[in-house]
């Protein structure tokens, strides 16, 4: 290989790697499918979304965002498309089903069935043996591997009692309000921060303590909780 190809090669295994780890920077947008979606985009934008085999799904000019309908996706599938601005690729789509929790179940111990009626539109079902526990204080489900915990804001501040070998703290796309308050004898869960969620582990129990701005209409929140319970799924 003379001097002239080999620095034709190495332009474009440099191209090449320049595409690769431009594609892995592309931020990724999750959407329901069943009903519309308003993709955030600049007003006057031409848009696309292009499915992975090249065709032009759907197309317009943004105003307010790029308004797309999905037909809805069977419960347990999932699809991804490239979305294009101004004729660039500038975001990954992942399109999910209207009830990405199906398929899941798990016990719910809140007494007004306010977080039942929330999470069933989600596909959640109620099982009374699973390993799931869903409450609204901190002490439901103290026989469950896995309980997950919503106080209102009007419980707060929460003492965190029993023995946790392991107190994390996280924060979460669309933020939260929550902190750790610690003293000589305990510590105390508070609406001073800006924590998405608290995890407390003990041997194989796990126990998390979400924000009372939790919503449960944001898809990236919903996407979390099927992370958190596909852990102990049977």
């Amino acid at each position: 290989m003379n001097a002239w190809n080999m620095v034709v090669m190495q332009v474009f295994v440099m191209v090449v790697c320049g595409a690769v780890l431009h594609a892995e920077d592309l931020p990724v947008i999750h959407v329901w499918s069943g009903w519309e979606q308003v993709l955030p985009l600049p007003e006057g934008a031409a848009w696309a979304l292009v499915a992975e085999h090249g065709r032009e799904l759907f197309s317009g000019i943004s105003q307010g965002g790029a308004r797309v309908h999905l037909p809805a996706l069977q419960p347990g599938t999932q699809e991804s498309v490239s979305l294009f601005v101004n004729g660039r690729k500038q975001a990954k789509v992942c399109i999910w089903p209207p009830q990405i929790l199906a398929g899941f179940a798990a016990k719910f111990a809140d007494s007004e069935g306010r977080l039942a009626s929330e999470l069933r539109k989600h596909g959640l079902k109620f099982r009374e043996d699973a390993e799931i526990c869903i409450g609204e204080t901190p002490d439901c489900g103290d026989q469950e591997a896995h309980t997950l915990c919503f106080p209102e804001r009007r419980a707060f501040p929460v003492p965190i009692s029993g023995f946790w070998s392991e107190i994390s703290l996280h924060h979460t796309k669309k933020g939260g309000c929550l902190s750790v308050l610690y003293d000589q004898r305990e510590q105390i869960a508070d609406c001073s921060g800006n924590l998405g969620y608290i995890l407390l582990k003990a041997e194989k129990r796990r126990r998390y303590l979400f924000s009372p701005e939790f919503d449960f209409q944001s898809i990236d929140n919903i996407l979390l909780l099927k992370a958190i319970i596909e852990e102990k799924k049977p």
